[in-house]
């Protein structure tokens, strides 16, 4: 069961304070969007020192290694997508109609 899934860019919010820190840090918002669940939002830190031309590739490297950590936490005790789909089958109402 895959679905059609894309992460877009939605903000960047230049010289932000973050908590805990002294200096100001860019924020990257990035929309997390996957066919079937509702919408989310990464916002990911990226420190000023970063070239400007760069920082939503770096946001971007940062965010991949969160959502790849993430993804990895979310396997652990998961189904496979063949036991999730025979489970399905078996408790499926008969007049279920998907839209």
């Amino acid at each position: 069961m895959r679905y059609l899934s894309r992460v877009e860019l939605s903000e960047i919010e230049r010289l932000t304070t973050r908590n805990g820190f002294s200096e100001p840090y860019h924020t990257v918002t990035f929309d997390l969007i996957s066919d079937g669940i509702p919408n989310s939002q990464l916002v990911v830190w990226v420190h000023p020192v970063y070239p400007e031309d760069e920082l939503v590739r770096v946001a971007r490297t940062f965010a991949y290694s969160r959502l790849d950590d993430l993804a990895e936490a979310a396997r652990k005790d998961a189904f496979s997508e063949d036991e999730i789909q025979a489970l399905w089958e078996s408790v499926k109402p008969d007049n279920f109609v998907a839209q």
